[in-house]
């Protein structure tokens, strides 16, 4: 055999794998999907709430159920999910938080402040003085940075949304 046959055979292995790998690893994400969206709407019947929006994050669910003014976030911890119902009425202020990680000034003149962000989150304060809740919808140890500007959209339209929302009627 020629040389170029052996190349041309060991490039389509290896194509043939990565593909395979990519497919299983999508199957797996869609998976994880399907299963967090599924006790979503469980946790919604249980709470008997219809949802008027949703959100759904690669470990979280939010939905809103706009009539009776609360939002249930599903999320997903290691092989748990967690859900907590939240009280609009409850929520006293609805911000997105941007948090950053160290940066000297040298490293600021070379790279974009996106590198330096570590996470934006949709922050509920509490009327009740509890303590404030982050719901993550950007990690830098998950997402990557071209990611920021649509899921900083995305919290910040939930933030309008849900500012609107706890307004007393």
């Amino acid at each position: 055999m020629s040389h170029l046959t052996i190349v041309f055979i060991l490039v389509l292995t290896v194509s043939i794998i990565i593909t395979i790998l990519v497919i299983m690893r999508n199957n797996q994400l869609k998976a994880r999907k399907n299963s967090i969206f599924s006790f979503f709407k469980n946790a919604g019947i249980v709470h008997d709430l219809s949802f008027t929006g949703q959100e759904v994050l690669p470990d979280k669910v939010l939905g809103l159920d706009g009539p009776k003014r609360k939002l249930l976030i599903t999320e997903q911890r290691a092989e748990e999910y967690n859900t907590r119902v939240i009280d609009l009425r409850e929520i006293a202020a609805c911000t997105v938080k941007k948090v950053y990680g160290a940066i000297n000034s040298q490293e600021y003149k070379r790279n974009k402040p996106e590198e330096f962000l570590k996470s934006i989150s949709l922050e509920f304060e509490f009327t009740t003085g509890g303590a404030p809740m982050a719901v993550h919808f950007y990690r830098n140890t998950i997402n990557s940075i071209y990611e920021i500007p649509e899921l900083e959209g995305r919290a910040k339209n939930w933030a309008k949304m849900l500012s609107n929302l706890t307004v007393p009627s």
